[in-house]
C-alpha cells in the first residue's frame, strides 16, 4: 500500500505542472484568444498548443523512464497512460474549440454546431478522441492551415506516446499486486 501511495504522490507531484499548463492554456485559448478579432489569434492558439505538447512529451518521457527503472504494478503503467491520453484529448479539444470560436470556417462540420461553448467543447472533444483513435469519421474536417496543423500535431503526439510506450514495454518490470 505504501508503494502505491508513493507512486501516485510522485506521479501527480510531477504531473501537476503539465496538468496546470494544459488547463490554463486551454482556458486562455477559449476565453481570450478565440474571442479576439486579430489575425494572429490563430497562431497564438497554435503556439500555446506547441507549449502544451512540450510539457506532455516531457512528462511522458520522464515518468515512463521512472517506471522502467523501478518495478511497478501494471496499474501504475495504465494510470500513466490514462493521464497522458486524457491530457492529449483535453488539450487538443480546447485548441480545436478555440479555433472554431475564433472562426467557424476553420472546420467544416456536418452536424451544425450550436453556439454554446460547452456544446462546442464537447464536439471538439469528440473530434480529438476520433483523431487520437485514428478512426476519422469525417463529420468534422479541418479546413484552415492552422486547424490541419493542429490535427497533424495531435497525430504525431499520439504516435510518439504510443510507440514510445510500446517500444519500452519489454523493459518495464511488472509486479503482481500482493
Amino acid at each position: 500500500m505504501e508503494k502505491i501511495d508513493s507512486f501516485y504522490k510522485q506521479l501527480f507531484g510531477k504531473a501537476w505542472l503539465t496538468i496546470s499548463v494544459v488547463i490554463a492554456a486551454g482556458l486562455i485559448n477559449i476565453v481570450l484568444f478565440s474571442r479576439l478579432d486579430n489575425s494572429w489569434s490563430e497562431y497564438v492558439i497554435l503556439a500555446l498548443s506547441i507549449v502544451k505538447i512540450y510539457f506532455i512529451v516531457k512528462l511522458s518521457f520522464n515518468q515512463l523512464m521512472k517506471i522502467i527503472a523501478q518495478s511497478h504494478l501494471m496499474s501504475h503503467i495504465l494510470v500513466l497512460f490514462a493521464l497522458l491520453i486524457g491530457l492529449i484529448l483535453l488539450s487538443f479539444a480546447t485548441d480545436y474549440a478555440a479555433l472554431h470560436i475564433y472562426d467557424e470556417t476553420n472546420f467544416k462540420n456536418s452536424s451544425g454546431l450550436v453556439s454554446s461553448t460547452s456544446e462546442i467543447l464537447f464536439e471538439y472533444l469528440y473530434l480529438s478522441t476520433i483523431t487520437f483513435s485514428s478512426v476519422g469519421y469525417g463529420d468534422i474536417v479541418p479546413v484552415s492551415m492552422v486547424a490541419k496543423t493542429l490535427v497533424m500535431l495531435q497525430v504525431a503526439l499520439r504516435f510518439f506516446v504510443l510507440v514510445f510506450g510500446i517500444a519500452n514495454i519489454n523493459n518495464i518490470k511488472i509486479e503482481k499486486y500482493e
